[in-house]
C-alpha cells in the first residue's frame, strides 16, 4: 500500500472496513486494546516465551519483516508491520461512523464510545498468525491455544461490560449483546450481526449469534468452521457473565461457517450447571436450528 495514499471506508451493508491505496484493497478490522493485551499476555503465559517468540519470528519473516531479538521488540516489529500497512489515512472522504471519536489516521487508535480503546489490524496479518500457529503447533494444537487464550481474554472483557452496562440478569445481557452486534459489530468491522436467545429442553437459555462476512473466514475455504477468535472471545465473555449467576457457566461453539459454504457465521452459547460435564453439541442441534 502506497502510505501517502491510503484512505479507510467503512461498508455499512457488509459490515467491513477496507483499506484503499493506490488501487488495492485490502481488509482491517478494529479490536479492543484491552482484549489484545490479555491476548498477547495469556499467549506467552500458554505457550511459554520460546514458542511464542518462534511463532512471532515465522510470522514476521513470513510477512517480509526482520524479527526483533527479544519478546518486545518482536510484538513492535508486528506493530510496525500493521502500522506501515494502514497508516497514515487520509481524511478526504473519510466516512468515519458517528460511533467512533474523532480519528486523525495518524495512529492505528480509535475510541469507539462509549470510551472503548480499540485497535486497527490488517486482516492478512492475524489470518497469517493462526496459519504460522498451525505450522508451528499442528492445527489441534493451535486451536486449542488459541480457544484456552480468547476465552481468559474474553472472561477478562466480559467482567468489564457486566460492570459498565449493569448486568443484572441474562435478557439484560442478551439486549445489550444484540445491540452492540447489530449496532457495534459492523463499525469495528467484524461483519453484520445478532443475536436471539430462547430456552431449551433442559429450561437452560441457548444464544445465537449470527455474523455475515467474518473477518476471520474473510476469503478462506475449509470443511470446519474456522473463526476461533470470535468463538473462544464469546466463550470467554458469557462464562464471565455465568460466573454472576448461581451455580452457572457456559459454552461456546460455532456452529455455521461461511468458509465451509455456510450462509453466515453461527456462534452458541449454552449456559449449564456449573460443574456438568461438556455438552453433546450434535444431540443440540435442533435446539440452535430452531433460533
Amino acid at each position: 500500500m502506497a502510505q501517502d495514499s491510503n484512505r479507510i471506508k467503512w461498508e455499512n451493508e457488509t459490515g467491513a472496513i477496507i483499506l484503499v491505496g493506490d488501487g488495492n484493497e485490502e481488509r482491517t478490522f478494529t479490536i479492543s486494546r484491552d482484549f489484545m493485551v490479555e491476548f498477547r499476555e495469556e499467549m506467552i503465559k500458554t505457550s511459554g516465551k520460546s514458542t511464542f517468540k518462534m511463532i512471532m519470528r515465522k510470522l514476521l519473516e513470513k510477512l517480509g519483516k526482520t524479527p526483533g531479538e527479544d519478546l518486545e521488540s518482536t510484538w513492535d516489529v508486528f506493530e510496525r508491520y500493521n502500522d506501515e500497512q494502514i497508516l497514515p489515512v487520509s481524511k478526504e472522504g473519510l466516512n468515519l461512523p458517528k460511533e467512533y471519536q474523532e480519528w486523525d489516521g495518524k495512529t492505528r487508535k480509535l475510541v469507539l464510545i462509549p470510551d472503548i480503546d480499540m485497535v486497527m489490524w490488517t486482516v492478512k496479518s492475524f489470518q497469517t498468525f493462526k496459519e504460522v500457529m498451525v505450522d508451528i503447533m499442528t492445527e489441534k494444537g493451535a486451536n486449542a491455544l488459541l480457544n484456552s487464550v480468547g476465552k481468559k481474554a474474553g472472561m477478562a472483557i466480559g467482567a468489564r461490560f457486566a460492570k459498565y452496562f449493569g448486568w443484572t440478569d441474562l435478557r439484560n445481557a442478551v439486549e445489550t449483546i444484540d445491540e452492540i452486534a447489530q449496532r457495534m459489530s459492523p463499525v469495528a468491522g467484524w461483519s453484520k450481526s445478532n443475536a436471539a436467545t430462547q430456552k431449551g429442553k433442559d429450561g437452560k437459555e441457548m444464544i445465537l449469534l449470527k455474523s455475515w462476512n467474518s473477518y476471520e473466514a474473510h476469503e478462506k475455504t475449509s470443511s470446519r468452521p474456522i473463526c476461533i477468535i470470535t468463538s473462544s472471545l464469546l466463550n470467554g465473555i458469557w462464562n464471565a457473565f455465568a460466573d454472576t449467576l448461581a451455580g452457572q457457566s457456559a459454552e461456546a461453539r460455532e456452529v455455521k461457517c461461511t468458509a465451509k459454504g455456510d450462509d453466515c457465521c453461527a456462534f452458541t452459547i449454552k449456559f449449564k450447571d456449573k460443574g456438568a460435564p461438556p455438552l453433546d453439541w450434535k444431540e443440540l442441534e435442533a435446539e440452535w436450528k430452531v433460533i
